[in-house]
């Protein structure tokens, strides 16, 4: 056996659970490696140690406080998820329409034949003009429709 295995092990062997071979070839290494004794003899000491060492009593109301705790939390989480779904809603919806602007706008200038820079800067007023839906932005004019299109 080398040092690695034999201190890999020395917990094992301390508390008596290896078997008799194991157990054999570890006091053998032990017998020859003055490091892997002193690192058995520092464990040893060790366990003893903490062996003394008394385990605190938890509080009475332990119990009272976790279930408090853990109700409060669990009252509090929805409504912080609520609150979160409904901003994530509202972005996407935002970004959809913008979306939805955009390419309406770039079938619109292509069909004029103009650039979409050219049909957006056209006005000074996005409801003035025709608009890219065509009519005065109020609803008076002409409506956007799959008839307003040639097929190419």
């Amino acid at each position: 056996m080398n040092c690695k295995s034999v201190q890999s092990r020395l917990s094992a062997y301390l508390d008596r659970e290896l078997g008799g071979d194991e157990l054999l070839q570890i006091r053998a290494h032990m017998s020859v490696c003055r490091e892997c004794r002193c690192e058995a003899d520092g464990l040893r000491t060790l366990k003893s140690l903490l062996g003394g060492i008394q385990c605190p009593e938890p509080p009475e109301d332990l119990a009272q406080r976790l279930t408090a705790n853990m109700l409060r939390q669990r009252y509090d989480e929805p409504r912080r998820t609520v609150r979160v779904s409904a901003l994530m809603f509202a972005g996407v919806t935002a970004c959809s329409m913008l979306a939805t602007l955009l390419v309406l706008n770039y079938g619109v200038a292509r069909h004029s034949g103009e650039s979409t820079t050219q049909k957006i800067g056209a006005s000074s007023s996005p409801m003035a003009g025709d608009g890219p839906f065509g009519g005065d932005g109020f609803g008076n004019g002409s409506i956007l429709s799959a008839a307003n299109f040639e097929p190419r």
